[in-house]
């Protein structure tokens, strides 16, 4: 509390709006199948877990059950841990309600409207107490959601006695769909274009940070003749920061991006318009993050956890223009943490199979 910033109390009310919004595609089978089920649970405000691989486009899957809620007069919330995620979502859902008043708030970020529809991180949602009818929580899982009690208690207080949550991840945490019936859980095996997820190759690799190696300058070449896009991950920013300066003269068109970096969104920007085509990040970009074209490189590999590497997997080929890519994992010795990763992928395309879900 300071003497400077002006704070607000406003009473919580509810107002109805029309909602509409446009989608340029018919959902999948898939996708009506979720909706269906998202939209039965707020009906009856009850929870759900959307389990959905990534690429599924979960998003446009809430679209039918956000109208239905603001047509009530629910006011709706959809957050996630992270700002990245935010920022993807909130394009697509303004592009989708073109006439909503949605406030979209992160670090920085004012509230312009009357809090009926917001796109927000988790931490946003202690400015609001019991006002919540309806809200999406993105990627539940993630840092810090995932690591901190009081977040999820925050969750909580934001939302009206009576109330729906919806979870969504590709990765789901054990305590999460331990707290689920079966029948509130919803499982997507297939992404919406029909191709199956990018499976993940094994590669032994020790990373030498002091000069460059003749095996990562060829492969970075070779992506940028071809006009590939490279997503490279690292599991800590120094490593990438020394990688950055043995590279950078070596490579064109590559940069770097964490979390603190005060030039993260313009750089993220930079690498969606192509005038970067090797981008050098933490796990800041593991989720949220679509791109045609885009291939994954993890370095160190052995050092990140299974729900990671399924993240970060997700990453290529999520564009139906572009639906397939390359995923390679380099390591120092192959972790069960790698092969649960795998594994995952492989039932879920093996699910999507079953269920005719996927091109064969």
């Amino acid at each position: 509390m300071d003497n400077v910033s002006d704070i607000i109390i406003t009473k919580s009310h509810q107002q109805p709006s029309l909602a509409h919004y446009q989608l340029d595609f018919e959902l999948t089978e898939q996708q009506q199948f979720a909706s269906n089920h998202i939209l039965k649970a707020l009906k009856h405000y009850q929870p759900l877990l959307l389990y959905a691989v990534t690429g599924a486009e979960k998003t446009e899957m809430i679209f039918e059950s956000i109208q239905y809620a603001r047509r009530r007069g629910d006011n709706v919330a959809i957050v996630s841990p992270r700002v990245d995620v935010v920022i993807e979502v909130a394009k697509r859902v303004k592009e989708a309600f073109k006439k909503e008043n949605i406030d979209v708030l992160y670090q920085g970020q004012s509230q312009q409207y009357d809090g009926h529809f917001i796109i927000s991180t988790v931490h946003q949602l202690y400015r609001y107490k019991a006002h919540f009818d309806f809200i999406v929580v993105d990627e539940v899982d993630a840092f810090p959601l995932s690591m901190d009690e009081n977040l999820m208690q925050n969750i909580t207080s934001a939302s009206k006695p009576q109330h729906c949550h919806v979870y969504m991840t590709a990765t789901p945490p054990r305590s999460l769909v331990q707290q689920m019936t079966e029948s509130h859980i919803v499982r997507l095996p297939a992404r919406y274009h029909g191709y199956p997820l990018p499976e993940p190759r094994f590669k032994y690799f020790k990373v030498n940070y002091n000069k460059p190696q003749r095996t990562l300058t060829n492969y970075f070449n070779i992506q940028i003749h071809q006009q590939r896009f490279t997503l490279v991950f690292f599991n800590h920013i120094d490593s990438m920061l020394k990688m950055y300066k043995v590279y950078k003269t070596q490579i064109q068109h590559l940069d770097y991006v964490y979390s603190e970096d005060p030039l993260r969104f313009d750089k993220v920007a930079a690498f969606r318009e192509g005038t970067i085509q090797i981008l050098f990040t933490t796990t800041i970009l593991e989720r949220g993050f679509t791109k045609a074209c885009l291939d994954v490189l993890v370095l160190n590999s052995h050092t990140f956890t299974s729900s990671a590497l399924v993240q970060i997997a997700g990453r290529v080929g999520r564009k139906i223009d572009a639906p397939t890519g390359s995923v390679m994992f380099l390591h120092e010795g192959i972790t069960l943490k790698m092969m649960k990763a795998k594994r995952e992928i492989v039932k879920m395309n093996r699910l999507a199979t079953q269920r005719g879900w996927v091109r064969e």
